[in-house]
């Protein structure tokens, strides 16, 4: 099977899965879920004409000019629901959020009067319609508030709740499994490792990057290099909706993984190799409603294979229209060689300086340096073929820390 390239397995995983299932959940649980459906308002906003301040209603033509009088006949606070009418040559003292009496067409500020009493000398002649929240005029009855597909944000959910909703209908997060093999592996807190073995680092790093996207996941025990042991850990571990595994998809005689994903997606099996770098034996296939991927076991590998291809697999599920995160551009502050032939992604630190976004590849770039990873927040897209870049140079570049969820790759 010939490799394919980033952006052919990326169009292929998306083409493959599908937005879950939506479901009923209350206002104060859904901020961060896709909005499952649109939602229209059952009542306006504001309910009724009310002051945006706190003053006097009155009617303008009751005020010739600066400096008119008016003797003060109502106090009409917030809440207060009684429907009121102004007398005429009067004014009613109001507060913000206070319904309009009939008959007002003006709220002059407190700070712009005078009052004496029972009596109040205004300061400067209104115009009609100051400082009045005319009825409807923020949200119209039955207009579409927010559209399916939103994101939804503590801003959405303060309107909503201001509009007697309480509860909406969201898209169903996927539950991930996640599972590393490899019998030289410990995991932390197993104590020092024997001559031969490694602490086993992919669980930390993928449980992290899959908890940033507001998923929960659950670790298995690590698989050990045995090709029946393999096959029954991957079948058992399918009930997720996504499953993701590491190590064991090359081609060694102990490399079990790739076969038992094979094996447990049948016709659904995608694919393994892309011509990444980082990253080239890499499954994907679809087992039932469980979607699959075999990463790397090089903890670098993992990653950035991660990043490119599980990451927006996951925030399609969870019902996000855009999962591909936006490519910038920045100045290079070291040379780069030329492209080979894979799409290579450099592991960087970027920073903006000047107005411009610059961006530092001068580390090591093998994929068994942990360091490379370490304090990265960006990968420099290298291209096939490209020419040698000097320092200086724009580059394309995936930000890690930015582009949340929801943002469109250029």
């Amino acid at each position: 099977m010939s490799m394919l390239s980033v952006q052919e397995a990326q169009t292929l995983i998306l083409g493959q899965i599908h937005p879950l299932s939506t479901e009923m959940m209350p206002i104060g649980e859904a901020a961060g879920f896709v909005l499952g459906q649109d939602i229209q308002a059952a009542v306006q906003l504001p309910g009724w004409d009310n002051s945006a301040m706190d003053g006097y209603a009155v009617r303008c033509a009751d005020i010739l000019g600066s400096g008119g009088s008016l003797p003060v006949s109502d106090h009409i606070a917030a809440g207060d629901g009684a429907e009121r009418t102004l007398t005429p040559g009067t004014a009613a003292r109001i507060f913000t959020g206070a319904l309009m009496p009939r008959g007002a067409d003006a709220v002059v500020l407190q700070e712009d009067t005078h009052r004496d009493g029972e009596k109040i000398t205004v300061n400067e002649r209104p115009h009609s319609g100051q400082h009045i929240r005319r009825a409807g005029e923020d949200i119209g009855l039955g207009q579409r508030v927010l559209a399916a597909g939103r994101v939804l944000t503590a801003g959405d959910l303060s309107c909503l709740a201001s509009l007697g909703v309480s509860e909406v209908r969201v898209h169903r997060r996927p539950t991930v499994h996640l599972m590393t093999s490899g019998s030289e592996l410990l995991r932390p807190g197993e104590g020092a490792p024997a001559r031969g073995q490694i602490i086993d680092g992919n669980t930390t790093a993928l449980s992290a990057s899959v908890s940033a996207l507001g998923l929960g996941v659950q670790a298995y025990p690590v698989v050990k290099d045995d090709e029946g042991s393999t096959r029954r850990a991957v079948q058992g571990a399918l009930s997720a909706d996504v499953l993701i595994t590491t190590g064991g998809v090359s081609v060694g005689e102990h490399d079990h993984i790739r076969g038992a994903i094979k094996q447990a997606c049948g016709d659904g099996f995608g694919f393994w190799k892309v011509a990444v770098k980082p990253g080239k034996p890499l499954v994907f296939g679809q087992a039932g409603d469980c979607s699959v991927f075999g990463l790397p076991g090089n903890p670098v590998s993992a990653l950035v294979t991660f990043e490119l291809f599980v990451r927006p697999a996951l925030l399609k599920l969870a019902g996000h229209e855009r999962c591909l995160r936006q490519i910038h551009s920045a100045y290079l502050t070291h040379p780069l060689p030329a492209g080979g032939r894979r799409e290579e992604y450099l592991r960087a630190r970027c920073w903006t300086e000047d107005g411009q976004l610059l961006v530092d590849t001068n580390r090591s770039q093998s994929s068994g340096a942990l360091s490379s990873i370490a304090g990265a927040d960006a990968l420099v897209i290298l291209r096939p073929g490209e020419a040698a870049r000097a320092s200086g140079d724009r580059v394309e570049v995936l930000r890690l820390d930015c582009d949340g969820p929801g943002v469109r790759q250029s």
